[in-house]
């Protein structure tokens, strides 16, 4: 029989996994080890490793190969059964997927970004904000588009990881595009931490390629910024890599992770 997960109870508890993540610049870490939003995981109380998760992503790091296994088989034994994307720093640990998961698990090639210091011009992104076409509304999220948001499945990844329609409104960011009533696209706070936000961006199949994107994304940018909050951007495809790089992100390049589904 396997070994069993310990959560992190507390700031003291998480603090002694931190020094495991030191210098891997991910927001949605940083809002786990600080209590915002996701959990940490350990097998014993004091880390050899850990696990992080946050949202629908899994980050992994420890001291051993061994110790790493045990966590992911611990993870699949007591949270697996919905989709997950594993990211690890070490290819050896990376490499730990296939043997723990096997068929569930796909390889797939995410983009990072620099965390900090860009110098994103404002004027430039006020242009950007009127970049829909004028039948599309592009308002801040309220309690009637996070409703919107979460009747259908393409728009649900905007406010799914609060853990209420009261918490979005209350911790949440983003601005909604709507358009004869219905919501087409936007751009949101995917999780949020204390200094900033994990920004998602979707568009409805059929409205896209009119400029709805990156006039949500250019707007929520500016509010940030307004709010002395930062904008935290990961892609999941070139298409959005390059997004951001019109918004004003700097690109650290690509990185290697694993999609999970459930067996």
């Amino acid at each position: 029989m396997g070994q069993e997960l310990i959560r992190a109870e507390g700031a003291w508890a998480r603090a002694q996994s931190a020094p495991l993540f030191a210098h891997w610049m991910e927001m949605m870490i940083v809002s786990a080890l600080e209590g915002s939003m996701g959990n940490v995981w350990t097998l014993e109380d004091a880390p050899g490793g850990a696990l992080v998760e946050c949202a629908d992503f899994l980050f992994l790091s420890s001291r051993s190969t061994r110790s790493a296994e045990s966590l992911l088989r611990a993870w699949k034994q007591e949270r697996a059964g919905r989709y997950a994307i594993l990211v690890a720093r070490d290819p050896a640990l990376s490499a730990l997927a296939p043997a723990v998961f096997g068929g569930d698990a796909s390889p797939t090639r995410r983009y990072a970004f620099h965390k900090g210091g860009e110098d994103f011009d404002r004027s430039r992104l006020a242009r950007f904000a009127d970049a829909a076409p004028p039948e599309v509304r592009v308002c801040p999220f309220d309690r009637e588009t996070y409703r919107m948001a979460m009747a259908a499945p393409w728009s649900r990844s905007f406010c799914e990881q609060f853990r209420s329609e009261e918490d979005f409104l209350a911790r949440g960011l983003g601005m909604a595009a709507v358009c004869n009533g219905e919501l087409v696209g936007g751009a949101s706070s995917y999780i949020c931490w204390s200094g900033g936000i994990e920004l998602q961006v979707e568009t409805r199949r059929d409205m896209r390629r009119r400029g709805i994107a990156l006039a949500c994304c250019a707007r929520l940018i500016l509010r940030c910024l307004d709010r002395g909050l930062y904008p935290s951007w990961d892609a999941a495809n070139p298409e959005s890599a390059a997004l951001a790089a019109r918004l004003g992100y700097r690109i650290a390049g690509p990185y290697d992770a694993w999609e999970l589904y459930p067996a």
